[in-house]
């Protein structure tokens, strides 16, 4: 067993089997790369960067691709019942991280400096899957709110096709209005066949199973199950080419995320009653698993 601390700089490399991943411990505990035999599954870095000359929020002030987690928000707030803010797209991808690497699983840890929060991310490796389990401790001495959304960025135009599960409606965020009538079959072709420079963040709410995928154009396919119960809302983002709306700029990528409450807002959700909670000195863990089907 390897330990690192954030203390290094570095993006670091792990090596199991089919599995290449790259991450950065100061750089919010980033997935910069993860392929499947040499196939990249997210987006890399881009060769050159400068933020947006408009305000996007604080997020964009940075290169963003590969996989972050979003915790205890996505969406900037206050923190319920409290004078806190909770910073844009959470507060862990702004904070250094540890890591313990095993022979077949990276182990990540990250202590809030808000809150009385630990955060944990293990990803186990076999020869066609990663499973993902996630931790949340308390060390305080009161229940605490929170939401978790993956983060993960795939290039939205090397998705071949999307296989969602069925659901009860689909809310347009960046309109602030349900959509019309809309069932998986032509949800999924309004993402693969949108055009360029479609930008949508959608939340497909009352999913009726915790299971998806998508398919490369290579064919290869990332299946990924998760918990409905826990997160009864697929976030999902895609942007090809629209966002940010300012020339040289704009970045291709989609993401799908299972999330806690009817939005990624957490003032929202803990006032909805739909957000999840861990107590004073206790633990909150699930389970997520990407299942790789290569062809």
């Amino acid at each position: 067993m390897r330990t690192l601390r954030s203390e290094n700089n570095a993006i670091d490399r792990f090596v199991h089997g089919p599995w290449n991943v790259d991450y950065h411990l100061n750089d919010g505990g980033r997935l910069t790369r993860i392929a499947y035999k040499d196939y990249d599954l997210l987006t890399r870095a881009p060769s050159e960067f400068r933020p947006p000359q408009k305000d996007h929020g604080q997020f964009e002030n940075r290169p963003v691709y590969g996989y972050d987690d979003c915790f205890p928000s996505v969406v900037s707030c206050f923190f319920p019942e409290k004078r806190i803010s909770i910073p844009d797209h959470g507060e862990l991808c702004w904070l250094p991280w540890e890591i313990q690497e095993e022979q077949n699983a990276l182990l990540f840890t990250v202590e809030s400096k808000l809150l009385p929060f630990k955060f944990k991310r293990r990803m186990l490796f076999t020869d066609s899957a990663i499973v993902w389990n996630f931790e949340v401790g308390n060390d305080g001495d009161e229940r605490l709110p929170f939401q978790h959304s993956m983060h993960p960025l795939v290039r939205a135009d090397e998705i071949k096709s999307v296989s969602l599960p069925c659901f009860d409606s689909v809310f347009d965020w960046n309109r602030n209005r349900p959509t019309d009538a809309m069932n998986s079959g032509n949800l999924r072709d309004f993402l693969v066949k949108s055009k360029k420079g479609a930008v949508e963040m959608l939340f497909v709410r009352g999913i009726k199973s915790g299971e998806l995928s998508w398919t490369y154009r290579t064919g290869l396919t990332v299946r990924m199950k998760f918990p409905s119960e826990l997160f009864p809302t697929l976030g999902i983002w895609w942007d090809k080419g629209g966002y940010p709306d300012e020339k040289g700029i704009a970045r291709n990528e989609c993401a799908f995320e299972p999330t806690p409450g009817s939005t990624s807002l957490l003032s929202q959700a803990y006032a909805d009653g739909e957000c999840l909670f861990v107590g004073p000195g206790e633990k909150f863990r699930w389970q997520i698993t990407w299942e790789v089907d290569a062809p």
